[in-house]
Parts: structure tokens; sequence; C-alpha cells
């Protein structure tokens, strides 16, 4: 399965490939013999020459207008059962991402014949852990950055809240252990072809106007810059607006902002004297909005040119992320937004949401316009896997993007083989902070049903409403006997489909027993459905029993 899609891509044919014998040769072959290695048996031969060109034609984005170094050529044939591969790079990290797109299709095993250009519209595409909760455990954090980077993620911020040395303890140097942990993330990252970015937050209690609480900014800085770090956050958000020390009142016209552009340049100038090729990122105090208010434009104007902003677009959680309100940004802050965006997060008041569903509401050409997307992770590393998949497809290509399309294949790819199974269950979890419809299957039966049932044929109705019913029986047998990641976290949500089900049952069992016992019975299985605190299904199942309850 190529997931995300091409850029530009002819393909002519395709060939079934089961076992293939992979031969290298030519630029950096050694490296991708060692990608590839796992992949190679003694069957069908595959042979790819891979050449390496350092032209427009290979650094340059014309739909973008800018340098990138990911993009590459691919030509692919086959004679008398021989798979030629002919693989165009500027470098490694456009190598990985061509062994990637071979590694798909040797999975799959079918090997897609004809010519690829291949490249990301989308500069910088990434994910933070930036959520309030539970952070994610150092297993975790190294699978989701080798899942994502094979689908075409460069970038990861840390940022979990709950690390008190990331925001309560920022002053303090992370102790041995921790710290080679970090430094363990980093490597994977660079092996990856991740930026690496630490994020601190230091604004619950650093003075702003004190030396040495600045000092202390740095010593924290030059220790993750030591282990390998040369991406840094800077976040001032989820804060009191209003300056608290009274000496950074007088020191900046009691105005928080003016305080913020002193640390950010402050900061940013000792990192770049650490190495040019360190980068600042601000997490603003005002951080959504119109983008042209007093705050931010202040900010804007008055940080170092080469800082970047992180906004979440009009709202908090943001339904849409559109080209106007990105030009508007850029027109007052002197640079375009990088988007931190709230989803698939689903702390603070979310938390009995499962956002298990699809991008949605960002423009298809918000390339031009933005530095690029970091989302917002939820604090089920497992479960996330689908929602970042779909941003994935979307920042790669946005212009071929497709939610409900690219959603369905990221369960495909999380799910494999039962992917079909749960597929019930998923559709009940489409809805999220940006209000994609949900249970759309579900929906789609009851509507089916209702249409029979008001035509006078109640056997068709039932008929529909028992398959849909056996298609969620399978799902929940599933649910509670398989035993893996996923399945753990989505067990406080499966336990509510386990009810519905019971529901719709017994509502269903009203066409034929409609006696004050049964509907009695349903009416307090629709009770304690309700009162389960999670969020499934679309309003239809409530709707559905009530009217069933009227018979």
């Amino acid at each position: 399965m190529i997931y995300p899609a091409f850029a530009n891509a002819n393909i002519t044919d395709t060939l079934r490939i089961e076992s293939p014998e992979i031969e290298v040769v030519g630029f950096d072959s050694e490296y991708a013999k060692n990608k590839l290695k796992s992949l190679s048996r003694k069957g069908e031969k595959l042979y790819i020459n891979i050449a390496k060109e350092s032209t427009r034609r290979t650094t340059y984005i014309e739909k973008a207008n800018r340098y990138t170094d990911e993009k590459y050529l691919m030509d692919i044939s086959a004679d008398g059962g021989v798979v030629n591969v002919s693989i165009t790079v500027s470098g490694r990290k456009s190598l990985y991402r061509a062994i990637n797109r071979i590694v798909s299709m040797i999975n799959c095993g079918e090997i897609l014949l004809g010519s690829v250009e291949d490249y990301p519209l989308f500069e910088n595409r990434g994910y933070i852990e930036g959520f309030y909760g539970k952070p994610w455990t150092n297993a975790n954090r190294k699978e989701m950055i080798e899942f994502l980077s094979f689908y075409g993620m460069n970038a990861y911020y840390y940022a979990p809240k709950d690390d008190p040395y990331h925001r309560s303890k920022w002053q303090e140097l992370y102790p041995a252990e921790e710290l080679a942990q970090l430094k363990s993330l980093v490597d994977l990252c660079n092996d990856n072809f991740v930026e690496f970015g630490y994020c601190i937050a230091p604004g619950q209690s650093m003075i702003y106007s004190s030396q040495e609480d600045f000092e202390k900014l740095c010593a924290k800085t030059k220790q993750l810059f030591d282990a390998g770090v040369r991406r840094f956050g800077l976040l001032v958000d989820d804060i009191p607006e209003n300056l608290y020390y009274e000496q950074d009142k007088i020191a900046f016209d009691y105005e928080a902002v003016n305080a913020h552009i002193d640390l950010a340049n402050k900061l940013n100038s000792y990192i770049k004297n650490l190495s040019g090729d360190c980068r600042l990122t601000v997490c603003p105090l005002q951080y959504h909005g119109k983008g042209n208010e007093y705050y931010i434009s202040k900010l804007g104007k008055s940080i170092d040119g080469d800082i970047s902003l992180f906004w979440t677009g009009r709202n908090i959680c943001s339904q849409e992320l559109t080209v106007p309100e990105a030009v508007i940004f850029n027109d007052s802050t002197n640079r375009k937004p990088l988007y931190w965006d709230n989803f698939p997060v689903n702390d603070a008041e979310m938390y009995n949401e499962m956002h298990l569903g699809y991008l949605s509401g960002r423009d298809a050409d918000l390339y031009r316009y933005s530095k690029g997307i970091v989302s917002n992770t939820m604090q089920y590393s497992s479960s996330s896997k689908i929602p970042l998949l779909t941003v994935c497809d979307y920042l790669w290509n946005p212009e071929k993007y497709s939610g409900f399309d690219s959603w369905k294949k990221a369960l495909e790819i999380v799910f494999a083989d039962e992917c079909e199974l749960i597929m019930p269950f998923a559709d009940n979890l489409l809805t999220s902070c940006l209000k994609v419809e949900n249970s759309p299957m579900l929906n789609a039966a009851l509507g089916k049903a209702e249409q029979h049932f008001f035509a006078g044929d109640i056997d068709s109705a039932k008929e529909v409403m028992l398959n849909y019913i056996s298609s969620l029986g399978d799902c929940c047998n599933y649910l509670k006997t398989v035993d893996n990641s996923i399945v753990s976290e989505l067990m406080p949500w499966a336990e509510k489909q386990f009810m519905a089900l019971d529901l719709l049952k017994n509502a269903l069992s009203l066409l034929e027993n409609n006696s004050s016992e049964n509907k009695e019975k349903t009416a307090e299985l629709l009770a304690e459905y309700l009162n389960h605190p999670k969020t499934l299904c679309d309003f239809s199942l409530q709707a559905f029993t009530e009217r069933m309850l009227t018979l």
C-alpha cells in the first residue's frame, strides 16, 4: 500500500512479488542494503540501482517553491520476471524516503511498474507530545518515531505537560538516567531523519528580568544541546496573562509581551552561539485567534526573524485551518505560522472522547502559506497512530488527500487483517474536536431500516438491523478476546460499545415483543448507556431506541 500518495506517478502496471532476492548497487548502496536486508529472500530478482544527482529536478519542489533534500525519482520496470528499480536521489535523506516506498510495496506483495517523482509538499510535518496527562513511555516514543517517520513525518517535539523537568522543574537539570533516555530519542530521530525538538515551559515561575533565572534556563538548554538537541521550543502558553513579579512589571512596562520578546531573543542568541544549526520555536501566551491581535502582532514584529511561532488557528482546537487566516498571521507577525494542531489530542474536558477519526478542515494549499503542521497527540500512543497516519497523508500530499479514504487505509495499516472486523467500533469513534461526522455505518443502517419500516416492510427493516447487529457482534467478540496495546487503550470505550450492542438488540426486539416488561428492560439499558461517561455513537442510537419504545 502506497501511503501517503505519491506526488506524481505514472503507474502502467502492477506485479505480484512474494519473496524477492534484492540486489543493490550505486550511491550509498550499503545503507540501502542494510535497510532492506530483512526483506531479502531467495525468490524473484529485484535489482536496485541508485544514482546521486544534485540538480533542480532532484532538489526543488516547483509547486511549493522551495528547496528540499527529500525528493526522489524512481523508475520501475520488469523483464522476464526480473524487477529493475532505478532511483535518483540528492542524498541519504531522499534515499531513505525512496527505500521506505519500496519496503511498502514489498510488504504488500505488489510492485508498481512505471515512473515516480515524489516529494512532500509541507516542509515541517510532525507531532508533539504536548498533552496534559500521563506521558508516553520511552518505548512508546521510540515506536512512534520509527512508525511515523516511515510514513513521512520529519519532526517530533517533546513537551509532555506532566514531565516535571519540562514545566514545573524547568530550572533543574535532568538526572543522568532521564537525560540518557532523552539522548536515546535524539539518536533514534537522527537515524530516521526526524528532527527532535525539546520544549521547555518556564513561564509559571520564571522571573523574566532575573539574570540568575536566565542562566538556569541556559544551563538546562546547554545540557540538552550536549545530548544532541538542536531544535528547541520555548513555551509561554497556559500561564496568567499578566506579569506577577514586581521587578518584571517595572522592567517590562507591565506587559507580558515585552518580557516574552526579551526572553525569546536572548534564548535565540544563546543557542545560536552554541551552534548555527540550532533553531527556536516559541509557543506564545496568545496562541489562537484572528492572528492580528495586539500581543501576537507585537511579538511577531519584535522577535528575531528566524524564530518560528506556534499557532493553533482561530481556536484552541480549530475545526478549520485556512489560507486567508494564515495570510493574516503572516502579515501581522512577519512570519508564516507553524501550526500546533490540537488534533487528535483528547485531554482536559475532552478526556471522555477517543479521537480515532481523521484530519479534516485543512486547506489543500496551506503548505504554501505555513511553515508546517505539528499535531498534538493523545496520551494513548497506540490509538494515536490512526489519526496521525491521516495527518501524515495530508502533510505529504494535501492536494490528493481524502479524509475518509485516508482513515480507512490507516485502519488497514494498524489493524491489518482485522480491519473489517473492527470497523463498526471505529465508525462509532469518529467524533472529535474537529466535528467529523460520527457513526456513518450505524446511521446508514438506521436510515435504511427506517425507510423500510415507514413503508410497511417490517421484515426488510429487521433484516437491515440484524445484519448490522451481526457485524457489531463480531466486532465486540473480537474486542473481548484480543490482547494488544491498542485494544487495551480502547477498552473503556469498548465497554460502552458492548452496552450499545445489547441496547440495539433489545430495541429491535420490541418489533416482536413490545410488552411493558420488555420496554422497561430496554429503557433501563438506554439509561445505563447514556449514563456511561465515554463518548460513543451518534445521537441516532438514542433516537432509534426512543422510537422503538413508542411502539
